[in-house]
């Protein structure tokens, strides 16, 4: 994931320093070496070519059929090293290509200095293709969604928009074509939001905004499930800070995004959690759960570096929220580990030390040492390592990298579950 350049620099790390000069750009295929040039034959040569730094397009070079000509068109990004330090020289052109040459068509300028993402899609009522861009400065303190379109040779600039996160989805219209998401963070002049924006025929973008009562100073994602009547649901994962995460639950209703927490008599700080549990459809039934987290049993007095403990998976279901699975869930490993209907404030897990194992132990109220264990999972890098435990009973469950996800299932307890039994309780999330 890139985690030192998505995450923010170390302690070590200068944050001056631009992402494009910590990154080797990628060789360029025959088509886009061609693109350059003819890029490079009406800029001049001294430019830097700039990449999105996420989403589906990560090319300097985005081909697509802008203006409906059943032809693809390119896109490029890139800066111009000549231009003075007050104009950091981002620009865009779009080449076409034109008996077999590419040429250079159109030449603009555009926002910020970095390219955070970009979406090529129709929107709402309309089918003219849409090139939605989000851009930002170099330290990310600002960033600046602009929606271009592309005809009769210039791409033209139809919408803007300051953003914390944006998205294309469905979310209910009707139309064949998604909707702009616009989530807005906390500022100094406006408060926390998200907005749909719907494209209608006369090429004027409707707004459907709902103001968030917390002062949200970033998203986490957003992502997007249907309730039992088919309505479209977008689940915002807000950050309260550096440390917490909370979800929001909205839904496009006629005129309006409604709150749906709120409607089944809850708020989203019932959802607060640490940073880093998003949103997971946990079960793959097209409706996301919201973890949250309690200690397991055994741990209610242990300090706090030492709990283990225990995720809730909340499932919306009007009018009510409710929990709808327990686990154990480790975001390092990857992986989630649903604990049987029977297992439920009968067993509890334990780190065990010597044998590196994850154990799920019966539990009635006291610790001991020959609590009886019914599941052992172990995670090896080794594959002699591994090669022993197979040799000791483990069964190779999933395997990531160079981990491989070992578990045991012990027999003769009270509560004991064959492996066949618990497989299906295994989630793996990345």
């Amino acid at each position: 994931m890139l985690a030192c350049l998505t995450a923010g620099a170390s302690g070590g790390c200068s944050a001056a320093i631009n992402v494009d000069q910590l990154l080797t750009p990628p060789k360029l295929s025959a088509q886009q070496e061609q693109i350059y040039q003819a890029l490079k034959d009406t800029t001049g040569s001294d430019i830097r070519l700039k990449y999105p730094k996420r989403g589906a397009y990560l090319s300097a070079f985005i081909l697509a059929d802008l203006d409906g000509d059943n032809a693809e068109e390119a896109i490029a990004f890139y800066e111009n090293n000549s231009s003075s330090l007050t104009d950091p020289g981002l620009r865009i052109n779009v080449l076409d290509s034109i008996d077999g040459q590419w040429q250079s068509i159109c030449d603009r300028s555009a926002e910020g200095t970095e390219i955070e993402k970009v979406i090529i899609s129709p929107l709402g009522a309309s089918d003219r293709v849409n090139v939605i861009v989000g851009y930002s400065t170099a330290n990310q303190s600002e960033k600046s969604l602009c929606v271009y379109s592309y005809s009769d040779d210039y791409l033209d600039q139809k919408f803007s928009h300051s953003y914390a996160l944006f998205d294309v989805a469905d979310t209910g219209s009707g139309n064949a074509n998604p909707d702009l998401i616009v989530l807005g963070a906390d500022s100094s002049s406006e408060q926390a939001s998200a907005a749909v924006y719907r494209l209608e025929a006369d090429d004027r973008y409707h707004e459907y905004k709902y103001s968030f009562t917390d002062d949200y100073t970033d998203y986490n994602q957003l992502i997007y499930g249907r309730n039992a009547q088919g309505d479209v649901m977008l689940y915002v994962d807000a950050a309260t800070g550096t440390a917490n995460l909370q979800t929001e639950i909205l839904c496009m209703e006629d005129t309006r995004l409604s709150n749906m927490l709120e409607r089944c008599g809850r708020k989203a700080e019932n959802t607060v959690r640490r940073a880093g549990l998003a949103c997971v459809d946990i079960d793959n039934d097209g409706t996301p759960e919201i973890p949250v987290q309690t200690v397991f049993r055994g741990y209610e007095a242990a300090a706090e570096s030492e709990q283990m403990r225990q995720t809730r998976w909340l499932r919306m279901r009007e009018p009510d929220v409710y929990t709808e699975y327990y686990s154990y869930y480790s975001t390092g490993g990857g992986y989630a580990f649903l604990l049987p209907e029977d297992w439920t404030d009968r067993v509890t897990v334990r780190n065990d030390t010597a044998s590196g194992e994850l154990q799920f132990v019966e539990y009635s109220g006291e610790w001991s040492d020959d609590l009886p264990v019914l599941l052992r999972i172990y995670i090896s890098y080794d594959e002699e390592d591994t090669a022993e435990h197979l040799a000791d009973g483990f069964s190779l469950l999933h395997t990531k990298g160079t981990a491989s996800y070992l578990v045991r299932a012990e027999q003769e307890q009270t509560l004991s579950r064959t492996l066949g039994t618990l497989l299906p309780c295994f989630r793996f999330l990345n």
